[in-house]
């Protein structure tokens, strides 16, 4: 045990050292974010763990501060007060970068922040000389002086710059970060408030480790910013540097790329190769561009965040991707064989706002995926104004489902047996203010990527249940109408109970209504098979849509419940040009399968004769009309009427 010769207690300033250690430790030994709020939290640690160990010896060598030379005994407080000041700035400075706040307060508001700490510092360092902060007299040693209470107020204005910086960008900081920060500014606050009211014990450095700790866990732990599989840095860490740099106007391009096969080497090699694989993939690129920022986005997506020097070119690294993937992996004593497609995005093609740049990522890591061949390719003007648009039909989508504009047209479907339009298919339609008629399969496609199409699939079985209550419907001679479910509204659990809910509400017979299923919904089978025979008890039927345009096994989708199969139109239009003559004995097994068919793509009358004669029971297409208004198809059905009484 040790004598302490001071009457301090330190047991809150010593059990805080080992705590600091091991964690400044293991900070510097891992691959931190090159970020300058990870170099303010490195300044925070060295100056608290200098900070307490100062205090400690301080304190004590104060009590005998006749044994050692003076100058000493200056240098040591010395290093207590300037270190205690350097904390309070350096976890201000953290508390601004995090969230940006140097931004708002502009380049004369970041100068201002940096003087009462300068002042202070400049006046423990002239205390020799000035005794502004402490002196040395010989009759009673060491003592406080008449500016000692700066120390305590430079804290108070870096807790209160660190609040005001929370203040100004509250709106754009995340709550967990927020949380952080006002947390351990808190605790900061508590520490000092201990400190005035037990002078004796050393608790500032205690409640400085906490914050400290608060801020490791919270956003500072190198490992929430790495890939567990690859090591790489992950897409956390892509969103904060990316973020830094385009406020500091660094410039940068962008090389993403992505394993080609990924998914068809996991289904043929296992997962434990891949996995091996991936931590090869990871460890080579990692060293060929180790004065870049390399990334792991997962499912083999990967992208380079290449530094803007002189005399280098993006093509350097595609070229040595490319060289690199063509020789397989040897991983666990197989050879992996996986093919790589890359897409640069030059520094001048880049948004400045982080949002808009992680949408042009989320874009091009589409088109990467879209690619039939590996290849490489450079983003150019004429697809940022792909995205542009795609990001105006985004809006032009939210917009119409706020308000309810999305309309219902209608198709007729053509009875073969009967002679006669015994139905409809709805399908969506979407006219903008702004960008006029918006086709059905670019605001769809937008709806399925960014979860707006549950929310259209339920305005648009709406528009066909308030278009079913009117009267004139059923007396114009139709019997059902076909509605399209997307693949995302039948893996919902709710959907029946969604479907029959909107029904009942306008007292909609379910027998009037035929859903429409694509290959692709059946990817949770046990789960669609569920909700497609709630609906079929309450009297609904389902037809299998576009079928041909898929890869799903047959045997397996013939054991939902489907009374109907649509051909596409495709499929329908092939068999007339000469390519694809199986078709009659793709209509013979339907039928052999007691399954209704439905021919799409319907043009010529001549291909209403050939079919009918095939056997297709419903036909479809531009021949009978084009999709229009549920006006427009009703005096269709009027017109039909009148011209067959005539």
């Amino acid at each position: 045990m040790f004598h302490w010769l001071s009457d301090y207690n330190y047991d809150f300033a010593l059990s805080a050292i080992p705590i600091q250690i091991t964690i400044l430790l293991f900070y510097c030994s891992r691959r931190n974010l090159p970020l300058r709020s990870s170099s303010s939290f490195l300044y925070v640690m060295l100056a608290n763990l200098s900070m307490t160990a100062f205090d400690i010896i301080s304190c004590e060598m104060n009590e005998i501060w006749t044994q050692f030379p003076l100058w000493l005994m200056y240098l040591v407080n010395h290093g207590y007060f300037v270190a205690f000041i350097l904390r309070g700035w350096a976890l201000f400075d953290y508390t601004a970068e995090e969230c940006n706040a140097y931004r708002k307060l502009g380049r004369y508001g970041k100068l201002i922040t940096w003087m009462p700490a300068t002042i202070v510092v400049l006046l423990i360092l002239s205390t020799p000389w000035t005794s502004a902060i402490f002196h040395f007299a010989p009759e009673r040693g060491y003592y406080n002086c008449s500016l000692y209470p700066c120390i305590y107020y430079s804290t108070y204005f870096y807790i209160g710059a660190s609040l005001t910086a929370i203040a100004l960008t509250w709106r754009e900081t995340r709550l967990r970060l927020k949380l952080t920060m006002l947390g351990y500014n808190a605790i900061l606050i508590a520490g000092i408030l201990l400190r005035k009211q037990f002078i004796n014990t050393l608790v500032t450095s205690y409640f400085s480790i906490l914050a400290i700790l608060m801020v490791y866990l919270a956003s500072q732990n190198p490992d929430l910013y790495r890939d567990g599989k690859t090591h790489l840095f992950n897409r956390d860490a892509f969103d904060r540097i990316s973020s830094e740099l385009l406020r500091n106007r660094r410039p940068f391009n962008i090389v993403i790329a992505t394993i080609h096969n990924y998914e068809s080497a996991k289904a043929l090699y296992g997962n434990e190769q891949m996995r091996r694989s991936l931590e090869l993939i990871g460890k080579w690129i990692w060293q060929s561009f180790a004065r870049d920022y390399v990334f792991y986005f997962n499912n083999g997506d990967y992208l380079i965040l290449e530094k803007l020097r002189k005399g280098d070119e993006h093509n350097r690294i595609i070229n040595e991707i490319n060289e690199r993937f063509s020789h397989s992996w040897q991983a666990k004593d197989t050879d992996v064989a996986l093919s790589i497609t890359s897409l640069v995005l030059p520094y001048d093609q880049l948004p400045t706002n982080s949002g808009e740049l992680d949408d042009l990522i989320a874009y091009a890591f589409s088109m990467v995926h879209a690619e039939s061949e590996p290849g490489n390719m450079v983003i150019t003007q004429d697809i940022m104004c792909q995205l542009d648009r795609r990001k105006a039909v985004e809006q032009a989508l939210a917009h119409a489902l706020k308000e309810r504009r999305i309309e219902a047209y209608y198709q007729p479907i053509y009875s073969s047996i009967e002679q006669r339009i015994i139905g409809a298919e709805a399908l969506a339609r979407l006219n903008d203010p702004v960008l006029g008629f918006i086709p059905p399969d670019e605001f769809i496609h937008v709806a399925e990527q960014n979860g707006d199409i549950m929310e259209l699939g339920r305005q648009m079985f709406e528009n066909v249940c308030d278009f079913l209550s009117r009267q004139d419907v059923i007396q114009s001679g139709i019997r059902r109408i076909n509605v399209n479910l997307s693949p995302a509204q039948c893996m919902s659990d709710q959907l029946s109970d969604e479907l029959s809910d909107i029904a009942t509400q306008r007292n909609i017979d379910m027998n009037l209504i035929d859903f429409e299923i694509t290959e692709s919904s059946a990817i949770d089978l046990s789960l669609l098979l569920k909700q497609m025979l709630i609906l079929q008890d309450q009297g609904a039927s389902f037809s299998l849509d576009d079928f041909g345009t898929g890869t799903s096994n047959v045997t397996r989708l013939m054991h939902l419940p489907i009374n109907t199969v649509k051909l596409d139109m495709h499929v329908v239009q092939s068999y007339f040009t000469g390519e694809f003559t199986v078709l009659p004995d793709l209509v013979r097994m339907f039928q052999n399968a007691k399954k209704e068919v439905v021919v799409e793509g319907i043009e010529t009358i001549e291909m209403v004769h050939v079919m009918t004669k095939m056997g297709c029971d419903y036909l479809q297409g531009y021949y009978f009309s084009k999709p229009v208004p549920s006006e427009k198809f009703l005096d269709y059905m009027h017109n039909i009427a009148t011209a067959k009484n005539c």
